[in-house]
């Protein structure tokens, strides 16, 4: 019996290996995607995207693309110079955030940290809104609370 158990531990660990080796599934640690990535993925799902690049109100934007769906979400997609500059479009996301939410007391705010990646999580009664840093680029995602597993789905869709 022991034998047994010794193999099938064994096989579990050679496949959770192979799902690592293969890169099944995206990690939350790989690289952002690029803007025309995040354009196909989202024109995929049938959201119209729009380039609102030249919305920038600086030259730390290189990029801005939003993609909507008005009946359910909306995610825009900012790729920076540097990762400073995505770091003050996150906090400047997120201190509005607060300031909407912190005083809500039926709302669930969630806030992870690392070294290239922060996120930080709202769950309302109205809406679900996450941002997300990850390098040099922000995914600010906003949807109605009754689409929040749909939107997550995208969040991963996109790698982050």
């Amino acid at each position: 019996m022991f034998i047994y158990e010794k193999k099938k531990f064994l096989f579990i660990i050679a496949m959770v290996f192979m799902l690592m080796l293969s890169g099944c599934g995206r990690s939350s640690t790989s690289e952002p995607i690029t803007t025309t990535k995040f354009k196909s993925i989202m024109e995929e799902n049938e959201l119209e995207v729009t380039d609102k690049t030249d919305s920038a109100k600086d030259h730390s934007y290189q990029e801005i693309y939003i993609a909507v769906d008005e009946e359910k979400y909306s995610f825009e997609y900012y790729f920076m110079k540097n990762e400073k500059s995505a770091t003050n479009v996150y906090k400047y996301a997120v201190d509005n955030l607060n300031k909407t939410y912190k005083e809500n007391s039926s709302a669930k705010i969630a806030e992870e940290e690392s070294n290239t990646q922060s996120v930080y999580d709202v769950t309302a009664s109205d809406y679900y809104c996450k941002v997300i840093r990850k390098e040099n680029t922000v995914l600010y995602v906003t949807a109605y609370s009754e689409y929040k597993e749909n939107a997550e789905k995208l969040v991963k869709e996109l790698g982050y």
